[in-house]
């Protein structure tokens, strides 16, 4: 039986259909997308399959902790099993929280990039900025504890999407969004750092490492402040945006029009499609995101959804393609890496044997033995 929403989703299909008749055939790179485990990759399957994507980019959260483990296996495996169009981003794992001056050798942060990148991952995520893991990890984004790693990152071009912050809306009780406050979202009860204080630390890692290669995701969280992310742009010269949803985003986009119009055209070659597809289930299914990201930028259409009027930007043809792919290949490639399966089987069994010796992640060995046995089935 089709419900309420899945009626919602087809109407939003077939309105979709006029609309994509504008872009048919363009190339399109979801560059921000997550799995949470083995049991999603059907939904993924559908997801390239259906809904005129050519290439979807996975990113690791493997940096949450312990619940996430596998987090950089299951992106990887699922790469290795769509090698012509699947990218995937690994993330730095830790071995507790807060951080001290001491990590252990085995969780040497150059050390883990080298694993990832001879595994065959494409860049690093990091949500490290993000106010619940800054809070939870205890130290600056600037800290030199960090130092070597982003020094080995700049040093080798290695790209980076990287969560900074929060919708300010976030940290004040009177206007934070309850979905913010039921996720543990809302940060103004004192214990967790403003939100100026993580751009500070990330003016702190650009001033270090002035030429690292980074996408802000979620547009930085900027999207009520042109003038702001313009001097950003304009003092990083290596850094990007991501224009991954946020419905906050495009409700911010829409009373500027004019302003974001001429901002997304002199900055085309910086601004990168994503959806943060899986996380952003809860804000509507993927016909409705990428339907309602096209219409915005493609057409100059008025139209309401999300809960408010959105505006549309009417981008030309040259400037929509950038940011939809051409923008996301400039950092990896028109083609993903290819998997060396013996250095993957290698950091299955390490992190089996890390998951085995803790009573708490026992649990996680059935899924990183169903890994191992994908693996050694494909090789």
């Amino acid at each position: 039986m089709t419900g309420k929403a899945g009626i919602f989703d087809i109407v939003l299909n077939r309105i979709g259909g006029i609309l994509m008749s504008l872009l048919s055939n363009v190339k399109i790179t979801d560059s921000h997308v997550h799995i949470g485990n083995l049991k999603h990759f059907d939904f993924l399957d559908s997801y390239l399959k259906n809904y005129g994507l050519t290439n979807i980019n996975l990113v690791s959260l493997a940096c949450k902790g312990q619940e996430a483990i596998a987090q950089n296996l299951i992106c990887v495996l699922y790469k290795l099993l769509h090698p012509n169009n699947v990218y995937a981003y690994g993330s730095l794992m830790y071995p507790y929280y807060p951080l001290d001056n001491n990590i252990p050798d085995e969780c040497n942060f150059v050390e883990q990039v080298k694993k990832l990148m001879d595994i065959g991952f494409d860049g690093i995520k990091m949500l490290e900025g993000k106010p619940t893991l800054r809070k939870r990890i205890g130290v600056p984004l600037d800290s030199p504890i960090y130092d070597d790693y982003y020094s080995y990152l700049e040093e080798h071009k290695i790209h980076i999407i990287f969560h900074v912050a929060d919708p300010e809306t976030f940290w004040d009780k009177e206007t934070a969004p309850e979905f913010s406050i039921e996720k543990g979202w809302f940060y103004g009860d004192g214990t967790f750092p403003e939100k100026e204080t993580i751009y500070k630390e990330i003016d702190g890692v650009l001033n270090k490492f002035p030429n690292l290669r980074i996408t802000f995701a979620h547009f930085y969280f900027l999207s009520n402040f042109p003038e702001r992310a313009e001097e950003f742009l304009n003092k990083w010269k290596n850094v990007s945006l991501d224009i991954t949803p946020g419905r906050e985003m495009y409700d911010n986009f829409s009373k500027r029009t004019d302003v974001w119009h001429d901002f997304f055209t002199r900055y085309q070659d910086r601004i990168i499609f994503g959806t943060d597809m899986e996380a952003s289930m809860f804000q509507g299914g993927p016909s409705d995101i990428i339907n309602t990201m096209r219409r915005f930028l493609e057409s100059d259409d008025k139209f309401n959804n999300w809960g408010f009027e959105i505006n549309g930007l009417g981008l030309d043809k040259e400037v929509v393609e950038k940011i939809y792919s051409k923008n996301f290949e400039s950092y990896t490639g028109s083609n993903p890496k290819r998997i060396n399966i013996d250095a993957l089987l290698d950091e299955c069994l390490r992190i089996r044997n890390m998951a085995e010796s803790n009573r708490q992640l026992y649990t996680c060995t059935q899924e990183i033995d169903e890994i191992i046995n994908k693996v050694k089935a494909y090789g």
